[in-house]
């Protein structure tokens, strides 16, 4: 896998005339209520988060007022301009790749971001954001994961009408990944209610590794 493929297919969506909902894949997956009140069960309003490809934020926008600060980093202006604009929110247009924080953070969140990436390209963003959090820290990650085996989907999908790649990693596997980078612990979270799992072979979780 290599994370232009996936890259094109954001591109595309970004340039295509978007609206808030254009940073999930589709409709049905806007599961946005969810993932802001799991989020506040980690944070307050003296919290400072990094929310990293966070896309129109659909979810950001639906918590920033209930905590300390919010750098959202976006790779497409198409969708970050959607972000509340606010004075304890700072958005910033950069691959997640390539950007460099200039502080700590309390929380850092991958909310539907590293199926994107293969494992090597994971590990790198892993060990890369480690760094940025603060004493206590914690890395959220929240996607689907295979719930036997690594699970590529990967060519047209009829469902979206355009080409489309994912890999979702093995769930114990990532869990580690995690703990082999030096997280002193790493918990597994069945996020979502059971009817937002359409699939068999995989499934939503979290994931909240704490340094």
């Amino acid at each position: 896998m290599d994370n232009k493929q996936s890259l094109t297919y954001w591109k595309n969506k970004a340039e295509s005339n978007p609206t808030i909902k254009a940073s999930k894949v589709s409709d049905i997956n806007d599961f946005s209520d969810y993932d802001k009140d799991f989020i506040l069960k980690y944070a307050d309003k003296n919290t400072t988060i990094l929310d990293l490809a966070a896309g129109t934020g659909i979810t950001l926008n639906k918590y920033y007022d209930r905590v300390g600060h919010v750098t959202a980093v976006e790779k497409f202006s198409q969708f970050s301009d959607f972000i509340v604009k606010a004075s304890n929110v700072a958005v910033i247009n950069s691959d997640i790749v390539d950007f460099v924080p200039d502080s700590k953070y309390d929380l850092i969140l991958m909310f539907g971001v590293t199926h994107y990436f293969n494992r090597e390209e994971s590990v790198f963003l892993y060990r890369k954001y480690k760094e940025f959090l603060n004493n206590k820290g914690k890395l959220i990650i929240k996607h689907q994961f295979g719930v036997n085996e690594d699970v590529t989907v990967e060519g047209y999908s009829e469902e979206l009408k355009c080409n489309y790649y994912s890999q979702y990693r093995y769930i114990d596997s990532e869990i580690t990944l995690l703990k082999n980078i030096g997280f002193k612990t790493v918990d597994c979270i069945d996020i979502y209610p059971k009817e937002c799992n359409r699939w068999e072979n995989t499934h939503f979780y979290a994931i909240v590794a704490s340094v």
